[in-house]
């Protein structure tokens, strides 16, 4: 069998038309990957506009690249956004709702995204939580992967605890005594950097993922990042009041479990460990600078969902239809992508399998659902571009019955219905409520509006069949999230 590498112009970028300047000599180069996923990352970035959080090497992608801005999650839940933006499905075709099926279980015969790259000759390897964890990881994916417990006893007791069941909805967070390089994430992106210098040595072509368990609960980071934030000087802005939101809305992952007992704490712990992965992404980044990597490598960073942090009367962590708990940062940037350009269309994760496709020059196997970005990376619009969209399902706590959500995401506004709208319907003007605390759904001005995103959600597959993700703390005694 021949292997095939795919390689591409660097001044002649993919298909789409040149990125880089007219007149530069053409260089074919191959291309490699690092795709960086960060658990819960959310757009609490220096680079998205937050003035308080520390994030400089994340911002310094951000400036060397593509940045899109409106960047949404298929489920906002760990595993069925993976499932969904790494096989190219959507939940809605694989039927994962939940943190207990594989991808592979859902999707046998699917190409996965580094399982792509394998195919074609590259060497495909992996540190950290990419699929859902290592249990769950996709053996056709890797010719390498790994992702331990890590050998930091603090973090180590506080994963534990959090697992064990209690009390740990609450979030809570974990100053660690030590410099961090124990912890998971910091053997995880030093495994990568060794992968990296032995790839590159060996002139292979590659696919690395580096796959980030900060953010996610429990908040532990070394204390200098801590430091960062001193007690006392997270500013939470005022919220208006919610007006006419639908209670079957208003749930969450954590939804029955205490509140913490200071907000303004509990998001100090969550920006600690925002500044914590963001060294580890900078190590990455001087790296490819020593390499001299960053023309012949692409960087994709993502988030897998975002998460709220006591917003919306007190929601903490994923499992919502709002902009809280499904816009993602992402960012594209290396070899011929221009330099500074920010992406303002709405896009989705499920996009992020088919850009690396053509920027490979590949040819995309079959069942793909997301669209290229690279025309919108390119500075052009295409006039067929769709909405994003994503789905999620609540939990009826009255008829022990799961409620499903759909949301589609315009430049100009959010519709989402529950049940086919029967247990209500939402809608938000992203200009005068970009937080999302009016619900616009029942003004006769915006009927058509709530048609339009009606009419776009049932272009959409009806879900297979699959169990969903329940909050533990509503379940009745006994019960257990299916």
């Amino acid at each position: 069998m021949t292997i095939f590498f795919s390689y591409f112009c660097v001044a002649a970028f993919a298909l789409a038309g040149p990125l880089a300047a007219a007149g530069q000599p053409v260089a074919l180069q191959p291309v490699n990957v690092l795709l960086i996923i960060v658990d819960d990352l959310t757009t609490t970035l220096g680079c998205y506009g937050n003035r308080e959080v520390k994030s400089p090497h994340i911002d310094r992608l951000a400036a060397r690249g593509v940045r899109f801005d409106r960047a949404y999650c298929q489920y906002p839940l760990c595993n069925p956004s993976r499932v969904s933006f790494l096989s190219g499905r959507r939940p809605e075709t694989s039927g994962v709702y939940s943190l207990a099926i594989s991808a592979r279980t859902a999707l046998p015969d699917a190409v996965m995204l580094p399982q792509f790259f394998r195919q074609r000759g590259y060497f495909t390897g992996g540190a950290g939580k990419i699929f859902h964890n290592a249990k769950m990881s996709d053996a056709a994916s890797w010719d390498f992967y790994e992702d331990g417990e890590g050998e930091d006893a603090q973090e180590q007791a506080a994963v534990k605890s959090r697992r064990g069941g209690g009390s740990d909805g609450r979030p809570s967070s974990v100053v660690l005594d030590g410099d961090g390089s124990r912890t998971r994430d910091g053997l995880n992106v030093r495994t990568v950097l060794r992968l990296l210098g032995e790839k590159t040595a060996e002139g292979r072509p590659f696919f690395l993922a580096a796959g980030f368990h900060k953010p996610h609960l429990p908040w532990a980071a070394p204390k200098r990042f801590f430091d960062l934030y001193p007690s006392g000087s997270i500013t939470v802005p005022a919220e208006p009041a919610m007006r006419d939101v639908p209670a079957i809305a208003l749930q969450t992952e954590l939804s029955g479990f205490p509140q913490p007992d200071s907000r303004t704490e509990a998001i100090r712990g969550y920006y600690a460990c925002v500044s914590f992965t963001d060294d580890h992404v900078g190590m990455l980044l001087d790296e490819l600078d020593r390499r001299d990597l960053w023309k012949t490598t692409v960087v994709v960073l993502i988030g897998d969902n975002w998460f709220h942090l006591g917003d919306h009367g007190g929601l903490w962590a994923k499992l919502s239809a709002f902009e809280q708990s499904t816009r993602v940062p992402m960012i594209v940037a290396g070899a011929g992508l221009p330099a500074g350009r920010v992406v303002n269309a709405p896009v989705e994760l499920l996009d992020v399998y088919p850009t690396l496709v053509e920027v490979s020059r590949g040819v995309a196997p079959a069942g793909l659902e997301g669209k290229s970005l690279v025309e919108l990376m390119a500075g052009k619009r295409p006039e067929a571009r769709r909405p994003a969209a994503t789905m999620v399902f609540h939990y009826d706590v009255a008829s022990r019955s799961d409620v499903l959500s759909r949301t589609v995401i315009t430049n100009e506004w959010r519709y989402t219905d529950w049940d086919g709208g029967r247990e209500g319907r939402e809608l938000y003007l992203r200009d005068a409520d970009a937080g999302e605390y009016r619900n616009r759904a029942g003004d006769g001005g915006l009927a058509a509006n709530v048609e339009a995103g009606e009419t776009f959600l049932k272009s959409l597959p009806a879900p297979n069949p699959g169990p969903a993700n329940r909050p533990r703390a509503l379940l009745p005694a006994g019960e257990t999230s299916k």
